[in-house]
């Protein structure tokens, strides 16, 4: 639990991941409130794809035919989603939802190539990060409450506690120690993490199928396969 003392220059750069990934919380949440979860948590498994270009780029990672034929699989499963969410009455083209869920999985993943700057180049422990972090997010989110929640009295008599939300804040903290330790080992190739961070993706498609009863379970499993393929070929080679 020990936090380093940090000078006001990293303060600047993990504000910057604060904005980043409030923003991504705000669209990947409501896009979950319009959107199945069937179809919402594949689309966030592309998120990949987008660390896969940067960490190439940026970090110079050299992928190898596995890992290309991987990438590849998961592209292609997540637009054979997309055409089984039209039969839900789910159109891609036209429904800002969608958008929103891309949007929260671009600036997801943008934090995912930020998060190895910030670990390894400016030596952040896991600790010293995640404190700050949620300290400046918990601000970001005043302020954004502050003009869309706070003033309207409906909108507060409408909230509900549930134990389900700061249940989500424990889990979610507990698996970014763990990702962030990982991310620690000078050799920890950030495509290959966030590649096993997406592999969730099964446990939410199998809950959203059982517990939500929501539709084309059974056409939903060869994209979900797909996907899974191609984790799988990124991680074992």
């Amino acid at each position: 639990f020990f936090v380093e003392s940090i000078p006001w220059s990293t303060h600047g750069f993990i504000i910057i991941k604060s904005m980043i990934m409030a923003a991504s919380w705000i669209l990947a949440y409501q896009a979950l409130k319009h959107l199945p979860l069937t179809i919402v948590t594949p689309i966030r498994s592309a998120g990949p794809f987008f660390t896969f270009i940067g960490a190439i780029f940026i970090y110079k990672e050299a992928p190898n035919n596995y890992q290309w034929i991987g990438f590849f699989l998961i592209i292609l499963s997540v637009l054979l989603y997309s055409r089984i969410g039209k039969k839900e009455g789910i159109h891609f083209k036209s429904n800002k939802w969608i958008f929103a869920i891309i949007g929260a999985t671009f600036l997801g993943a943008s934090s995912g190539l930020y998060d190895k700057f910030l670990i390894q180049s400016l030596m952040l422990n896991p600790q010293t990060l995640q404190f700050w972090f949620c300290f400046y997010t918990i601000l970001i989110l005043l302020i954004i409450l502050s003009i869309t929640w706070f003033p309207y009295a409906q909108k507060r008599k409408e909230f509900k506690f549930r134990w389900s939300i700061p249940a989500v804040g424990v889990l979610l903290q507990t698996a970014d120690y763990f990702y962030f330790k990982a991310l620690q080992d000078p050799e920890a190739m950030i495509m290959l993490l966030s590649a096993i961070k997406r592999s969730q993706i099964i446990i939410a498609v199998v809950i959203g199928g059982l517990i939500f009863k929501e539709q084309n379970k059974r056409k939903k499993l060869i994209p979900l396969t797909g996907i899974m393929i191609g984790v799988f070929l990124i991680l074992y080679s």
